[in-house]
């Protein structure tokens, strides 16, 4: 005979005794945790277990059902089918278990705003308290005490009378009536008019009143007898003992902690379906069911939790929305559901408004941006509500979670006459920006939260003004000896803890070349001819050296942790160290402004006549004759071709040649250089299968950097008049390799070879950077086709590449020395980064790693093995979020520019248009069918650099390389831009 499913057996023993959900969800985490036997055993437990019912209670429950049952439940399991189905059947109950359980919304810590002790939590507890009685927003369930703090309820001791309460003191309950809900802990029981009531203190610290038949979830003993018949039931605490018996209760009541820790209620949170399941039934161990159930409830529940976009699949975390942006949304879609006269009221409004604005935008096509505060238009506290959901709105969302905005976007937008078949982010962005609320030249890219990018200008922020502080006060400190003193987070060190190891290059020249502008220089170059060795030379890459004046315990350093890299955008730069430190300090040139000599950490390896790398050597030293020097010099002293990115929308500007020395020994050094380092690479490039697929990309670059953001939810509105001037070019992977570009990077590849080999000659643990070589997906000879099509420097046609369908697999982090293989880089030898530590932490970690090898050599390291196997997953994915950030950011500015140029109200007839002749090169063998039949799929524009979505006729297949002569059809500027073509 098959067992009957948990809800028929418990519904089974509801004439007996009625089965509460803390019982239930008792015995689901017992069955899922056993065998089938002891499954079996404990269904004839099941009546027996649960706790006596008040014999009234019984008796009406007895009355309500008619049909007898049987009270063996006793069967045996004959197949594992049945078990698969038994649990099964226990997941779907704890599911809805759970579902009721967390109704008290989840807030994940966001800091602390007193000291981090039990009292400081009781003192925001407290705050929270007296906030909460004064305030008029306590759940209107029914009128509460009078602010006196006397009891005026007919109370009922627990222990003198004979009228059982359902509900005892100490009770975390969950209150609703109608749409609102509330949680909290059951202080006191009364009888008003007859009727059972309960009083509770509310995890927002309110006492409210209730009906017992309002409560529509319990969770026993949270709090005991006494300290509840210690908290009162006045509004406000007559006492110290009340107040100090409310915060602890409160502390015991899920969600009020950790609600009330939160600094900001604009903030975001995060938390993970491990820690919402642990924070709802941290007494029950959890299971498999109920992680699966919380996950379902936090999907379902979009409104206050929000899967993360690229993360949610390996980390299971959601984004908890900020309790003002909840309050916010909810009154809107009330104003909107209730057709409150403020919704046409701020249409009327925004319509002028925007309809000023687009005009005032035209007028000023072509002059230089600005903002001004729009200080005349005013704005109702409803208007303004109305904004703010609006601004809240334009984040990313993920389809598979119900987006709580779009149809209050889509109905406010739709008041606004807003002329548009789909009302998206795209359309949403425009709007905005009418509004005067967004800039038009707006980077959406950067202002995404989860990049955690500080949007204020930096003489506004108050980070980089403590940043600024801690650099003033150790810079005003005068170098001591080496003193007992402990450092503290924010003290550099107090001495070089190498200045005995270094190396003086004396008159050396040290060649540090970089675009013009650049704002940080990492490093330099020096030549130095062996005489007694025809043809061979040493090669010495000096890198700054930042770990002279920071330790790997300074708050500085920390930050670095966290922010992994310099941010660099088209309109602004986000750098990983304090720029005031990095100019006055730590920037190679920054030291000799003052007559003083740079400390640098000095990678050498010496060249020979064949081009191999024969020795190497790491030294701390000091260089003093710097040469600050640009690309397209170097080009010109050196005798290289200029290859200069092309220009697609301007005429092409001549090479910024900077004004350098020409004296002959310059020449003849920077000719030597990129002799004997293009003879190695040469040498590497013949060793090794590795190539490069060459395709053209655009790179956006702003005049006026840096645009600050618009700030968010600014009371008033903004005017913005003119545009930054843009300059649009298209590279390639060759023209950035050729020339004094190739001469850099390959002195930076074989620096970071020279520091892999030093460290494995001295056992010290590093992270190394590893790729294999491509896997042939098809045909087993593609890999050795493309080799065979390679040139002298080591390039092949991109969609030669493509067609070969090669699986390229990603770059890892790993303690191994490994082959890398897009590098040149044999197994056995590895690569690790060292050249550009004043914007990467991995290359920090390597230089404090390295002179603590050189200090105090054969001892254990300073960056352990297993700190360093933790960190390479870190490394790995803060690089893959800032790589998808700037492919993000520059798709966005491209396509920006590309829209401005075809809306030009001010256009002469006499301008240079490459959109009239453009043709687009196929890049994938995927189609997706569009409705009509049409297909889309990728191509490539190589004249403006871009990638587009191409729609083609039915039945259309084109292979991978096919070229179309197509016309720009629609582009969308938003938090996802594309560009979409046509065929002519």
């Amino acid at each position: 005979m098959r067992p009957l499913p948990l809800r028929a057996r418990v519904s089974a023993r509801a004439s007996k005794k009625p089965v509460s959900l803390g019982e239930l969800g008792k015995l689901i985490n017992r069955r899922l945790d056993k065998t089938s036997n002891e499954v079996e055993n404990d269904k004839s437990k099941l009546g027996s277990e649960l706790p006596d019912t008040p014999l009234s209670a019984r008796k009406a429950r007895e009355s309500s059902t008619r049909a007898p049952v049987s009270r063996s439940l006793s069967i045996t399991r004959n197949s594992q089918h049945e078990a698969d189905e038994e649990i099964a059947e226990l997941t779907t109950v704890a599911d809805k278990l759970v579902r009721t359980a967390t109704r008290t919304q989840l807030y994940a810590n966001q800091g602390w705003k007193h000291a981090k002790s039990l009292r400081g939590d009781d003192v925001r507890i407290e705050s929270a308290l007296r906030a909460a009685a004064t305030s008029q927003d306590a759940l209107k369930l029914r009128a509460s005490f009078n602010s006196t703090g006397g009891e005026t309820l007919d109370l009922l001791e627990e222990e003198e009378t004979s009228v059982l309460h359902q509900i005892p003191t100490g009770t975390l309950v969950e209150i609703r009536k109608g749409s609102l809900t509330t949680t909290g802990i059951v202080i006191r029981n009364a009888l008003i008019e007859g009727r059972s009531f309960s009083v509770t203190l509310t995890i927002t610290g309110h006492v409210i009143e209730h009906p017992e038949s309002e409560v529509f979830f319990q969770i026993p003993k949270m709090a005991t007898y006494s300290l509840t018949r210690r908290a009162g039931i006045g509004a406000m605490p007559s006492s110290r003992t009340e107040t100090s018996a409310r915060v602890e209760i409160l502390k015991a009541a899920p969600g009020l902690r950790t609600r009330v820790r939160s600094r900001n209620p604009d903030e975001w949170s995060t938390v993970t379906v491990s820690e919402a399941a642990k924070f709802i039934m941290r007494r029950r161990r959890q299971t498999v069911a109920s992680l699966f159930a919380m996950h379902r409830y936090l999907m379902k529940h979009s409104e206050e939790f929000v899967p993360q976009i690229s993360t949610h699949c390996l980390a299971q975390t959601f984004d908890v929305r900020p309790l003002s942006h909840l309050e916010k949304l909810r009154v809107v879609k009330h104003m909107i559901r209730s057709a409150s006269p403020a919704i046409d009221a701020f249409a009327t409004k925004a319509r002028g408004i925007m309809a000023v604005n687009r005009k005032r935008r035209i007028e000023s096509w072509n002059e230089p941006p600005k903002r001004t505060v729009a200080s005349d238009i005013d704005y109702t506290t409803e208007d303004r509500l109305i904004l703010d959901v609006l601004q809240h709105a334009l984040r990313r969302h993920r389809d598979v979670a119900t987006d709580p905005y779009a149809l209050i976007i889509a109905s406010v937008l739709k008041t606004l006459q807003v002329d548009a078949d789909v009302i998206d982010t795209v359309v949403l962005r425009e709007v905005l920006i009418d509004l005067g609320h967004l800039a038009p030249w707006e980077d959406m890219v950067s202002r995404r939260r989860e990049y955690e990018l500080d949007q204020l200008p930096e003489d506004e922020s108050p980070r980089v003004a403590a940043q600024n502080l801690i650099v003033k006060r150790n810079l005003a400190i005068r170098p001591t000896p080496e003193s007992s003193r402990p450092l503290g987070p924010e003290d550099f060190l107090p001495r070089d803890p190498v200045e005995h190891l270094r190396h003086d290059f004396g008159n050396m020249p040290v060649y540090v070349v970089d675009d013009i502008g650049a704002e940080e220089l990492d490093d330099g170059l020096s030549i130095e001819e062996i005489p007694s060795e025809p043809g061979s030379a040493w090669i010495h890459v000096h890198v700054a050296d930042p770990t002279a004046v920071i330790p790997p315990t300074h708050v500085f350093a920390q930050q670095a942790y966290q922010k992994g890299m310099t941010w660099y955008f088209s309109h602004r730069t986000w750098p990983m160290l304090p720029t005031s430190l990095a100019h006055s300090k730590l920037s190679l040139g920054a030291r000799s402004k003052s007559g003083e000599p740079e400390s640098v950490l000095t990678f050498s390896f010496k060249i020979d006549s064949a081009g191999n790398m024969v020795d190497y050597r790491i030294r701390p030293g000091f260089v003093r004759n710097l040469q600050i020097i640009d690309y397209d010099s170097v080009d010109h002293l050196a005798g290289f071709p200029n290859l200069k990115p092309a220009q697609p929308f301007e005429p092409e500007c001549p090479p910024n040649i900077t004004t350098v020395s020409t004296e002959p020994i310059h020449v003849r050094n920077l000719r030597l250089l990129a002799d004997t380092i293009t003879r190695h690479r040469i040498r590497n490039l013949r060793s090794s299968d590795a190539f490069v697929a060459v395709i053209p990309y655009a790179r956006i670059s702003a005049a006026e950097k840096p645009l600050y953001a618009t700030p968010l939810c600014y009371p008033k509105s903004f005017r913005f008049t003119g545009f930054p001037t843009i300059k649009y070019q298209v590279l390639s992977q060759k023209s950035q390799e050729v020339g004094s570009r190739m001469v850099v990077a390959e002195c930076m590849k074989a620096a970071c070879r020279v520091a892999s080999r030093w460290c494995l000659d001295r056992d010290v643990p590093m992270l190394r950077r590893t790729s294999k070589p491509p896997v042939c997906l098809g045909d087993p000879e593609a890999f050795s086709k493309v080799l065979e099509a390679r040139d002298s420097d080591g390039f092949v046609d991109f969609y030669l590449a493509q067609k070969a369908n090669l699986h390229v697999p990603p770059v890892e982090h790993t303690l191994d020395p490994g082959m890398h293989w897009s590098m040149g880089v044999p197994e056995g030898e590895g690569y690790i980064r060292v050249t550009s530590p004043l914007r990467r932490y991995s290359d920090l970690v390597a230089h404090w790693q390295i002179k603590d090898a050189l200090l105090r050599p054969g001892a254990s390291p300073l960056f352990s093995r297993e700190w360093l196997s933790k960190y390479g997953p870190e490394i790995k994915e803060k690089e893959r979020v800032f790589k998808e950030a700037e492919r993000t950011h520059y798709a966005y500015w491209t396509a920006l520019y590309l829209k401005r140029f075809m809306e030009n109200p001010h256009a002469t007839a006499d301008r240079r248009n490459p959109l009239e002749e453009l043709t687009a090169t196929v890049l994938s063998h995927t189609f997706v069918e569009r409705h009509g039949g049409n297909v889309r799929t990728m191509c490539h524009v190589p004249a403006l650099g871009i990638k587009a979505i191409v729609t083609l006729p039915p039945g259309t297949m084109p292979d991978i390389g096919d070229s179309l002569d197509v016309r720009l059809s629609d582009i969308q500027v938003g938090l996802s831009s594309k560009v979409h073509v046509l065929p002519k």
